[in-house]
């Protein structure tokens, strides 16, 4: 898992980094300049004898992110390459760390071009051949208030309009804070984020102006400050260690037994999806209980599952509950909620369920109708959790907005903290479906994932991710890992997908056909 920070937890790290391991900002900043140079070098695939036929122009703010370009400039003199470096100000507005590189910088030779005037002329500096020219964006970090004006935004214009090969320090000048971007954005080949990765680079539209992530090593302790995060990046590696294992002599029974309650008439193609979700993710015996006016259908398309016909009024009946009670004693989780409609029978069948399971502390996964069906029962949740049930939500934003009562463009806006905020309050898993999926525990943490694409926007994808979460939860793991395996491998198979398909194309029962590519893939990783 890679941390993930925001501003303000990145000058704490600053801060700490100089209180409890005497590595003062002046230092940090060295690091910074020299990792943006290890960084492009590798990622260009420049060798040390190549820099001096390279031309590299740097456009410097005047504050810390302007000092680590100053720091880059010195290193690429250094190396012999041919160095342009633009302050967008003046070297007297320059101050602390961010001065004394800049000094440095002139010590070793290079040359400032001080740009204060609006007409300034920065094309007069493109080399008339291109195609060994870089640009290294150091002019401004998230913090920015207001939009972005006068000399700042005729660089970043212009640095957009080259096509030349762009490096970021710690951000694409323009982004701010939980994705956003002003008004004009630096749109970079690659980001160098220094120490940790800044939350707004994997959130949206910021993470379309980021390209390339990379973390550069500014020397402070790494595992120390990562074990404090509160927000990670899921990485290939966590799902490796996560997915479980699969015994030789291992039968049905030793990878668990599903309950997937789901379906509706015109609805069962989300019953079925669901169930052969939690089976294709390597479940042992998944029962599916659905309505018996379409238990014909489902026996057409489904042969490995075990069809359980339930009674159906415009609802499931409570007389259910006798027929599902018999069933409770061996099964491992519950899958409730995709396809079966929202209507006052359901709402009291799903609350005399939920009862039931949580005396029997059945881990239980709820998606889809089965949360719009408790949207005016939020408080019900609180009391399943206190008696210690094991609980995973799977909402879209939509179907989050009916339970917290926000607007979906708001959890869109912030979507991290709504999801750590209510997952905090409710003692609830919760898989915040959308770009990016986010995973919240009840501790407070927020594991986001780096995985998917646009092919998953359509009807009943979220269905499978429900049986992939449930079939790894009755294969034993515990809710977060179930939960952060499902969503990722679901992402990986639609991106995998892409390699011969497209995003139009896409359809949720595909996913199934790239599953195996999928799991494939992070075990071989």
């Amino acid at each position: 898992m890679k941390r993930l920070v925001t501003q303000e937890e990145m000058a704490r790290v600053d801060q700490q980094s100089a209180e409890k391991f005497n590595l003062p900002t002046i230092i940090l900043m060295e690091n910074a300049g020299r990792s943006v140079i290890e960084h492009l070098q590798r990622y260009f695939g420049i060798q040390e004898k190549d820099f001096s036929k390279k031309n590299f122009l740097i456009f410097c703010g005047k504050g810390n992110n302007g000092g680590d370009g100053f720091v880059a400039a010195r290193f690429l003199l250094n190396k012999k390459a041919k160095v342009t470096t633009f302050l967008l100000g003046k070297l007297n507005d320059l101050k602390d760390d961010a001065k004394i590189n800049a000094e440095r910088y002139q010590n070793f030779g290079g040359k400032i071009v001080e740009v204060t005037d609006n007409d300034f002329n920065f094309s007069s500096f493109i080399p008339l051949e291109k195609k060994d020219t870089y640009i290294i964006d150091a002019i401004l970090g998230t913090g920015i208030k207001g939009e972005i004006t006068g000399i700042y935004k005729k660089a970043i214009d212009f640095i957009n309009q080259t096509n030349l090969p762009v490096i970021a320090v710690d951000v694409p000048s323009g982004v701010m804070e939980e994705g956003k971007v002003n008004n004009v954005c630096v749109k970079a080949d690659i980001t160098i984020s220094m120490g940790f990765i800044k939350r707004s680079l994997v959130l949206p539209p910021a993470r379309e102006y980021a390209g390339k992530i990379f973390v550069g090593d500014i020397g402070t302790c790494y595992n120390y400050f990562n074990n404090q995060g509160n927000t990670y990046l899921v990485e290939e590696k966590d799902i490796k260690n996560f997915l479980p294992k699969r015994i030789s002599w291992g039968h049905k029974g030793t990878f668990g037994n599903c309950l997937v309650i789901a379906g509706s008439r015109g609805y069962s193609g989300a019953a079925c999806l669901a169930a052969l979700g939690a089976l294709k993710i390597g479940a042992g015996l998944v029962y599916l209980a659905t309505p018996k006016p379409i238990i014909d259908v489902v026996e057409t398309k489904l042969t490995e599952v075990v069809k359980i016909p339930l009674n159906w009024e415009e609802g499931f009946t409570l007389n259910n509950l006798e027929i599902l009670l018999s069933l409770l004693s061996k099964i491992d989780v519950i899958a409730l909620g995709p396809g079966i409609g929202v209507n006052n029978n359901n709402t009291i069948f799903l609350k005399e369920i939920l009862t039931t399971v949580a005396e029997r502390k059945i881990p239980i996964v709820i998606d889809a109708d089965g949360i719009n069906c408790l949207k005016e029962e939020v408080a019900f949740f609180k009391t399943l959790t206190e008696n210690n049930l094991s609980i995973i939500l799977t909402p879209h934003p939509g179907e989050l907005s009916r339970l917290i009562k926000v607007s979906p463009d708001e959890i869109n806006d912030n979507r991290i903290e709504i999801a750590r905020s209510f997952s905090k309050e409710y003692k609830i898993y919760l898989v915040l479906k959308g770009s990016p999926t986010v995973v919240a525990t009840p501790e407070g943490v927020v594991y986001v994932n780096p995985t998917g694409n646009s092919g998953l926007a359509s009807g009943g994808s979220g269905d499978v991710l429900t049986g992939f979460i449930t079939g790894l939860l009755a294969q034993g793991l515990k809710p977060k890992e179930a939960a952060i395996v499902g969503v990722y491998l679901h992402g990986l198979a639609a991106d995998l997908a892409l390699i011969e398909r497209t995003e139009y194309d896409f359809i949720a029962s595909d996913i199934f056909a790239y599953l195996p590519k999928a799991i494939k893939k992070v075990l071989d990783a």
